[in-house]
């Protein structure tokens, strides 16, 4: 019954986020070790997920119907190893729990409404300026979005005194993809823009991750 719940996301933009979790998951030994995963099966699986990514990044730089077909079949394909793998090797895992499962985005039999854990802790992120744009400084969140995340959060300030809580910064904005990105003003040059991320979901927010700094160019 659990097999009709189409938990694989539709939207590829979602599946390419989800690819990613898995891909990092089964690259982890120590994992494969705890879940009892089959070490060829994760390669195998793996492959699938290569192979479909890559035909999307050679569509996107050249949209040709070729290239969509190619896509679109090799998505199919991933779409199969990733519904066999967790068939056969998440779903009934007694060595994962649910919630590690959800978030490999596995739907759990008579718990398909259980919230998908809020992550602890926010992301990982690195500040990139360039001194040939004036005033613009991008932020980026490091790997892949924990599966259910919605969003990211940034809250920030420039400032001209050190800021070391979340709680000290003064301006919030949202967004979904990489980068978050702002144009400041002329005045604000050469000062700190202090700035600190978290994840949202539908079930609430993680917590704030440490807050960094980087010079305004």
């Amino acid at each position: 019954m659990a097999e009709r719940i189409d938990w694989v996301p539709k939207q590829e933009g979602k599946f390419v986020e989800l690819i990613a979790i898995w891909e990092a998951k089964q690259s982890d030994t120590a994992l494969q070790a705890a879940y009892e995963w089959p070490a060829d099966e994760c390669v195998q699986s793996k492959a699938a997920f290569t192979a479909f990514i890559s035909a999307r990044t050679a569509y996107q730089a050249v949209p040709t119907k070729a290239n969509r077909t190619e896509k679109d079949e090799l998505k199919k394909t991933a779409i199969d190893a990733m519904r066999k793998f967790a068939r056969e090797r998440i779903r009934n895992n007694s060595k994962m729990t649910d919630g590690q499962k959800q978030e490999m985005g596995i739907t759990i039999s008579g718990k398909e409404s259980s919230p998908v854990p809020v992550p602890d802790a926010g992301p990982v992120s690195e500040a990139v300026i360039s001194a040939r744009k004036p005033g613009v400084v991008k932020i980026r969140y490091l790997n892949a979005k924990p599966y259910g995340v919605d969003r990211i959060e940034i809250s920030f300030s420039v400032s001209e005194t050190s800021i070391d809580s979340p709680d000290q910064l003064s301006s919030k904005d949202t967004f979904s993809r990489n980068p978050w990105e702002r144009t400041f003003n002329a005045a604000d040059r050469g000062k700190k823009l202090y700035y600190s991320l978290r994840y949202l979901t539908k079930e609430g927010a993680s917590h704030w991750s440490d807050v960094r700094e980087v010079i305004i160019p």
